[in-house]
């Protein structure tokens, strides 16, 4: 198979994995309680902020380009307060190159970390920095999910298997680890957002409309360096089994005998359930999902997934192989090497394709 492919022949030898996102944060939610209000992707001119008049203080006697530096280290929930100081300020913020880059290309990631409140622990430069990038600063695959703990991406088999993505709830982690009130501020925290966590046709609507209790969450290897900084060594195997069971009551309360049907969190999944991490919805709590910027473009791709993969796994091949995404050109690179792919049914339409 050549490396040279156009965007219709890739087209028949891939899909898109759009029900990938579905345990994750709801991103109808995030849109609808949490509206941002710019209107306009542009990015506001130097005319513009001298149409505006309302004082900024200190910030008229510095270059325009100074303040910029200044603001661009603030966290994003201070920038959010910011834009809602004067329309001068709000004009000054939205001229930050990398918080345009963030409105414009991922509102949805903003959101989330608006409405979990993760937001006081990352820069607009954090998430720009996250959208940029395309592998998974676990394994280096694509990642395909922002791990909102980290400002960083994330793939589906880290987000759903490495003991590190798991949030634990802040007060469990506190108690268990002994931590101080210093410490505790130094690990990034969400609230979590009540809802449902699992398939979208499985999600019962009024689950949402309970407004459920919003539980602070710590991703535990974050506590676990914590722990480790603080010269408390004594890691046991059972911490991570007593900590997600403590945030799972948290979320829930005490566990009941039919504990999958009765978790407002989750409804019953038995694909998750088997996979492992249906007893674990407090993982996809932290993720939402997330584009790449294709920085020579300026266009995002969500990635794709591979069609061979995917009777590979029907044929009983590890399902890791039909999880796993790419860019568009990463997906060229895999595909040279797919074995199944060049001889399924797919490639013979190329083939045709090609023909014509």
């Amino acid at each position: 198979m050549t490396i040279s492919m156009d965007a219709t022949e890739l087209r028949y030898l891939t899909y898109s994995r759009g029900d990938i996102c579905d345990r994750t944060i709801d991103t109808d939610y995030l849109q609808h309680d949490c509206p941002l209000d710019q209107t306009t992707s542009n990015s506001p001119t130097i005319y513009h902020m001298q149409d505006a008049t309302a004082s900024l203080g200190q910030f008229d006697r510095l270059p325009l380009e100074t303040t910029q530096n200044i603001l661009s280290n603030l966290d994003l929930s201070t920038l959010t307060l910011l834009r809602s100081i004067s329309r001068r300020m709000n004009l000054l913020v939205d001229s930050l190159p990398a918080y345009q880059k963030v409105v414009t290309h991922s509102p949805n990631a903003l959101r989330a970390l608006l409405s979990t409140h993760a937001a006081q622990h990352f820069t607009a430069n954090d998430l720009h920095n996250a959208l940029r990038a395309q592998d998974c600063f676990l394994c280096g695959h694509f990642g395909a999910f922002l791990y909102l703990l980290e400002c960083r991406r994330c793939c589906w088999q880290c987000l759903t298997s490495d003991e590190d993505l798991l949030p634990i709830s802040q007060s469990s982690a506190k108690i268990m680890y002994r931590f101080d009130a210093q410490t505790v501020a130094r690990i990034p925290m969400l609230l979590s957002i009540p809802g449902s966590y699992g398939l979208k046709q499985r999600r019962l609507p009024h689950l949402r409309l309970k407004g459920g209790v919003r539980v602070a969450l710590v991703a535990y290897g974050a506590a676990r360096k914590a722990r480790v900084r603080s010269q408390l060594h004594d890691l046991l195997s059972q911490d991570y089994e007593k900590l997600k069971l403590e945030t799972r009551i948290a979320l829930r309360g005490p566990l009941s005998q039919d504990f999958m049907w009765e978790m407002d969190c989750m409804n019953y999944d038995p694909a998750g359930y088997e996979a492992g991490y249906g007893l674990e919805p407090q993982r996809f709590m932290a993720a939402i999902r997330f584009p790449t910027l294709i920085t020579s473009t300026d266009a995002v791709e969500w990635g794709v997934s591979c069609l061979g993969c995917l009777e590979r796994a029907k044929d009983g091949d590890e399902e890791r192989f039909w999880n796993m995404q790419y860019t568009s050109e990463g997906m060229v690179k895999h595909l040279e090497q797919c074995q199944k792919a060049a001889c399924s049914w797919a490639n013979d339409r190329v083939t045709e394709l090609r023909k014509r």
